[in-house]
C-alpha cells in the first residue's frame, strides 16, 4: 500500500493535535510543528472537519482541535477518508468489488483479500493515543532543531 502525501500530512497533523492535550493549535502553528506546508493544511483540514475528527474554533484563541479523544480516533479512519477504499486492487475490495477478468479460477484475489484485511486490521488498531503514547511528547518545530550530522559525510 502507497501511502499519499495528503495522508501522511493528514495524520502528522491529527497527531500533532494528539500530543497537544487538547487545546485548539492555530494552522500557522500546526503546518510548523509538523513540516507540512499551511497551504496543503488549508485542503486537507477542512475535509477532517466535515468528517468530523477535528473541529474549528474561531477567535484569536482558536485554532483546530480534536473532536473526539484521541483514543476514539484510529489511524484507519484517517488513511481511509484520504486513501479511499484499502484494498490493494478492485477485484477485492468489500463493497462492489470489479469483476474479476480472470474468471472462478482465480486464486490471487484470496491473496488480495487477505492483504486488505490484514492492512484494515492493522489500522483499526492503532489509535492516535497509542500514537502519541509512543511519541513521548509534543512535536517540536523541526526548524528549531539542530540538523544531526551525517556520519558518512563527518569528517573525522
Amino acid at each position: 500500500m502507497w501511502v499519499s502525501r495528503r495522508t501522511d500530512y493528514a495524520t502528522r497533523a491529527i497527531l500533532a493535535l494528539a500530543l497537544e492535550g487538547g487545546g485548539p493549535m492555530k494552522l500557522e502553528a500546526l503546518a510548523r510543528r509538523t513540516a507540512v506546508p499551511q497551504s496543503v493544511l488549508e485542503q486537507v483540514m477542512p475535509t477532517m472537519r466535515t468528517a468530523g475528527i477535528v473541529r474549528s474554533e474561531r477567535g484569536p484563541s482558536g485554532g483546530y482541535r480534536l473532536n473526539h479523544p484521541p483514543e476514539e480516533i484510529t489511524l484507519e479512519r484517517v488513511v481511509r477518508l484520504f486513501q479511499g477504499p484499502l484494498a490493494p486492487i478492485s477485484c477485492a475490495t468489500r463493497h462492489n468489488p470489479e469483476p474479476c477478468p480472470m474468471g472462478l479460477g482465480c486464486s490471487l484475489r484470496d491473496v488480495w483479500e487477505e492483504l486488505r484485511d490484514a492492512t484494515i486490521t492493522l489500522l483499526g488498531s492503532v489509535t492516535f493515543a497509542h500514537l502519541a503514547e509512543d511519541a513521548g511528547g509534543p512535536w517540536l518545530d523541526p526548524s528549531l532543531i539542530a540538523p544531526m550530522p551525517n556520519p558518512d559525510t563527518a569528517s573525522g
